[in-house]
């Protein structure tokens, strides 16, 4: 698929490219050090400053092995920023190596559903499955 570049920025402890499919953005951040709320709130802002769609495709690569926190509230505070924003439909992937962030995947994806979001979201350590993943929603997505 071809794409072009929309944002490329690096922030505190992260950086991100965003790459537009025509009219569908996947927002890749790659952590570099500790990512936590206030890094998460910022990269919302960038990003939904240039989503003009009710989609949100995102994948977040831990392969580094940074810590991540995240707390139910902090979910409920970024599942806020999205809605306000007119996002509906979330499709995420996070790569890591931690065993453990599935049960984190698991805890946000039920509380974006309890927040009527359409939403999918995944834990892998293989980038190429998180990729393919979240391309395969965006061309769903793009088709229809």
């Amino acid at each position: 698929m071809t794409y072009r570049i929309t944002l490329d920025r690096s922030f505190i402890h992260c950086d991100v490219i965003t790459r537009d499919y025509g009219g569908e953005l996947l927002h890749l951040t790659v952590t570099t050090g500790l990512f936590a709320r206030e890094q998460r709130i910022l990269v919302f802002e960038e990003t939904l400053k240039i989503n003009s769609s009710d989609n949100y495709f995102y994948i977040l690569d831990n392969r580094a092995g940074h810590e991540i926190l995240l707390s139910p509230e902090d979910m409920s505070y970024m599942n806020g920023m999205l809605f306000d924003a007119g996002i509906r439909y979330i499709r995420g992937a996070v790569v890591t190596n931690d065993d453990g962030y599935g049960a984190l995947v698991a805890m946000a994806q039920a509380k974006a559903k309890a927040a009527n979001f359409e939403v999918d979201l995944i834990a892998t350590a293989d980038y190429v499955k998180a990729q393919e993943f979240i391309l395969s929603n965006l061309r769903k997505k793009l088709k229809s």
